[in-house]
């Protein structure tokens, strides 16, 4: 009986490792990545062939749409967040068709120089998009939800080419998806229930 026990925890100690590792964001370009306007997008979780929920950094590569995008610039155009209490999906809007490349991981809430920053949650994920933007003007917005998984969302601009948004999440570091998607560009990033 005390076999089986130790088995199963040290299966889950070993199941939780290898969640924990890098996991690569994949996007598919061009037709049929937008969901239709006259109904709401499904969450990640009941898509087809979404990406499975982790607490890992995800990132993915640049991955045009089906029309060309302006070069440089700010690259970031806003957030919208839908949350039903018990999960909650983020849209990061992108300037353009397709996506740049983008990281998402846990992080310490700071600016990108390394300033401290409040960010209401017990955990910040940071999500970085190559912009190719100059590191100056970028200002920052600030989104609260009041239930569900996401606390805050705080674009904090950028330096090295990169912009910045700070996700802020309740209950600390949680399984999460994400995935770029294309024509219109954005970023979706997913707490299941």
């Amino acid at each position: 009986m005390r076999t089986r026990r130790a088995a199963a925890a040290v299966s889950a100690v070993l199941l939780l490792a290898a969640c924990s590792q890098e996991v690569r964001g994949v996007a598919s370009p061009g037709a049929g990545a937008a969901p239709s306007s006259s109904s709401p997008a499904p969450t990640p979780s009941e898509e087809p062939g979404a990406p499975v929920p982790d607490t890992g950094d995800k990132s993915g590569p640049a991955t045009p749409g089906g029309s060309p995008d302006a070069a440089g610039g700010s690259v970031v155009t806003g957030t919208s967040i839908r949350s039903d209490g018990s999960s909650a999906e983020l849209v990061v809007d992108l300037r353009g068709a397709g996506v740049p490349e983008w990281t998402l991981a846990w992080s310490e809430a700071t600016t990108p120089d390394g300033r401290p920053v409040d960010v209401a949650g017990d955990a910040v994920l940071r999500l970085r998009v190559r912009s190719g933007a100059s590191d100056e003007g970028q200002g920052s917005s600030r989104a609260s939800v009041s239930q569900g998984p996401i606390a805050e969302t705080l674009t904090v601009g950028g330096t090295d080419g990169y912009e910045e948004v700070l996700i802020g999440v309740r209950g600390g570091e949680q399984p999460f998806s994400a995935e770029a998607r294309t024509d219109p560009g954005r970023i979706v990033v997913g707490f299941p229930g």
